[in-house]
């Protein structure tokens, strides 16, 4: 079967969300107030004007021929279902799949919410700041944190879960195994290469994978500490500054 699927910002697209003064802080609606975050310091928010702006265009995509919207990563499950209910308002019936990122380090779980300007209930960045030097508790509270949301949407009716991994197996393994749509799949998890894998946007890349860049393309034989890539284009091995190349899919 081929089926179209469209983005959904259960908070607003991140050039949407605007950085708030304290008096804009103040005068916030309770909108406003269920899907702003504060980062730093700083609050952000889809104020309302903007927000309905969003929605009236994800109506547009979906009557353009979307069978299904798949959501942008957010930590806060009531985001989520104050989205949904915002959609069935507008008129959008197709079914809205959250987009989960799971929780694996607390370095890019500090990046990515900072960059995407996402929601962070106070709970769960204290919880995160108790523990951000220690690694194997982050993956194991991203795996109880993980089947706890889950669990959340599924139960308001999510019709499925979609997992932003990264190429990261651990975490969403523990996590099926907690809902107990698998079985011991955490054990059989193999991560020993991701200290070889390097983001490049929005893709990885590791030792195998075909990658392309103004040299040419060709397959990565290594990949350096620096992110730096070894390339074999043509059977001429090459040095890819990090930046330079991107993942083939």
């Amino acid at each position: 079967d081929f089926g179209i699927s469209v983005a959904g910002y259960p908070e607003g697209h991140p050039n949407r969300i605007s950085e708030l003064s304290a008096e804009e802080v103040a005068a916030m609606t309770d909108a406003e107030k269920g899907r702003c975050c504060t980062h730093d310091g700083v609050t952000y928010v889809c104020k309302d004007d903007d927000y309905k702006k969003e929605m009236d265009y994800l109506k547009e995509k979906v009557d353009a021929g979307a069978d299904f919207i798949i959501t942008q990563m957010f930590f806060d499950a009531e985001v989520f279902k104050t989205f949904v209910n915002d959609c069935r308002t507008w008129g959008i019936e197709c079914p809205v799949v959250p987009g989960l990122m799971c929780i694996n380090a607390y370095p890019g779980f500090k990046k990515m919410t900072k960059f995407c300007k996402t929601r962070v209930p106070k709970s769960l960045e204290e919880k995160m700041d108790s523990m951000k030097d220690d690694s194997a508790a982050v993956k194991k509270f991203g795996v109880e944190f993980g089947a706890e949301i889950c669990r959340s949407l599924l139960d308001s009716g999510a019709p499925i879960l979609h997992f932003y991994t990264l190429n990261l197996e651990k975490v969403v393994y523990g996590i099926t195994d907690e809902l107990g749509i698998t079985s011991g799949l955490i054990e059989k998890s193999n991560e020993s290469d991701a200290k070889d894998m390097v983001a490049v946007g929005s893709a990885w890349a590791r030792a195998g994978d075909t990658v392309k860049s103004s040299a040419g393309q060709g397959v990565v034989k290594e990949i350096k500490s620096d992110g730096t890539a070894v390339v074999d284009i043509d059977g001429k091995v090459t040095e890819l500054a990090k930046g330079s190349y991107e993942k083939v899919f």
